[in-house]
Order: C-alpha cells, then sequence, then structure tokens
C-alpha cells in the first residue's frame, strides 16, 4: 500500500504519537477527571464512571508478524465486525523494527485501510496515575489534539476506554475512532481514522475488535 507508502506510514507513526499521549487519559476518567483535550487541563465531576479492572496475570505479547496478526484477529473477522463496502484483502505488517512492537494493518487498497491494532511497549505503573496524565497533557499541548468523546470501559485488560479525538496537523484535519486497552507491559488498540480508514467505526465494534484480540492474546 505504496507499501504502506513511506509518506502514509510516516503520517500513521505521527497519528499514534499523539495518540499514546491521548491513551494516558483513560485513568484520570478512572480517577475523577475529564481531559479537555491537548492543552493539559482538566475537571472534576463529570467523567464516565467506570471501575477500571486491577493487574491481570501477566499477557505475553510475541514478535507482529502477519502470521501472528492473523491469529490475533483474522481478516474474515476484522471485515465482520466492521462490514464496508470495500472490505480489506490482506493484513500487512506495520512498524516491524521492534520484535515486541508494531501494527496490524488491515488493507483496503494502496491508499486505504479498514482497520490498524497496534502494540505499543509500556513499562510505567499499572494502573497508570493521574500524575502520569498531567504530564503526557502538558507534552501534548499545541499537538492541536482535542477529546470529544471518552468512555471508560470495564472488564477489558488492567484499563481501556473508548476514545474519539479530533486533530490536525499541517493544515490537515482529522478524526480518529480509538480503543486502547492496557495489558501489564503494553498497550494496544483498536483504531480507524478520517485520514487513513475506509469507514470509521464505532464504539461497539473497535471494542469487539479489543475483546477479539485481547481474548487471542491469552491463548496465544
Amino acid at each position: 500500500m505504496r507499501q504502506l507508502g513511506r509518506g502514509v506510514a510516516a503520517r500513521v507513526g505521527g497519528l499514534l504519537a499523539m495518540l499514546l499521549c491521548v491513551s494516558l487519559v483513560m485513568s484520570a476518567c478512572a480517577s475523577g477527571g475529564t481531559s479537555s483535550g491537548a492543552g493539559g487541563s482538566s475537571s472534576s465531576g463529570s467523567a464516565p464512571t467506570a471501575t477500571a479492572a486491577g493487574p491481570t496475570a501477566t499477557v505475553g505479547l510475541q514478535q507482529i508478524t502477519v502470521a501472528y496478526c492473523t491469529k490475533l484477529l483474522p481478516l474474515a473477522t476484522a471485515n465482520q465486525i466492521i462490514p464496508a463496502s470495500s472490505p480489506a484483502t490482506t493484513i500487512t505488517q506495520g512498524n516491524p523494527n521492534n520484535a515486541l512492537s508494531g501494527a496490524c494493518n488491515y488493507v483496503v487498497s494502496s491508499s486505504k485501510v479498514l482497520l490498524v491494532v497496534y502494540f505499543i511497549p509500556y513499562t510505567g505503573p499499572d494502573p497508570i496515575p493521574q500524575s502520569d496524565i498531567q504530564s503526557e497533557l502538558s507534552k501534548a499541548a499545541g499537538t492541536n489534539v482535542t477529546v470529544t468523546t471518552l468512555n471508560m470501559v470495564s472488564g477489558i485488560g488492567d484499563q481501556a476506554a473508548y476514545v474519539e479525538v479530533t486533530a490536525s496537523e499541517n493544515g490537515v484535519s482529522f478524526t480518529i475512532h480509538i480503543f486502547y486497552v492496557l495489558e501489564g507491559s503494553f498497550i494496544f488498540d483498536c483504531f480507524t481514522d478520517s485520514y487513513l480508514s475506509e469507514v470509521m467505526a464505532n464504539q461497539s465494534q473497535l471494542q469487539q475488535c479489543a475483546t477479539t484480540v485481547d481474548a487471542n492474546l491469552r491463548t496465544s
């Protein structure tokens, strides 16, 4: 897909760098605050109510390969979860340079994907404390990222949340729908965005993606 072409791959990397900051907003809600976006301010009293699961037994993560992606979320399953007029036809491996980091790209065409499942190593405290949240939000100030929806979800991993954000980069505006799961030593997410994705998946669809991946991680 332009190899996921250099330009597209670089843009995906940029989006994910911003989204990693957004992922840390999860525990702000769990501890009673809501994010107001990338500016780093917060207010109390209006957060969604949900109880994050406590740390679970260690979940292993193998090197991200096409075969491993297929085991975690088969192509047919991805197409079933997110119906589209142009379904994904192949799975490609993204960001393969780190043995325990990378992406599973569900590819529609040279310029479009149906879905991306991304894995990010994590070595911080579990659950993520609010002090770390505020630090990351401060770093994100000026990146033009605004959290428009944040729903905490219990019962998946150690922490989980569905997030919708709007953002702009290099004069281009886009929307991202993403479901994050913290599993001790790594965070993974299922996401679609208006720049790359064939369709914008909703919370139910992305949560089903995350639940499927998490269940298969535990049996791999």
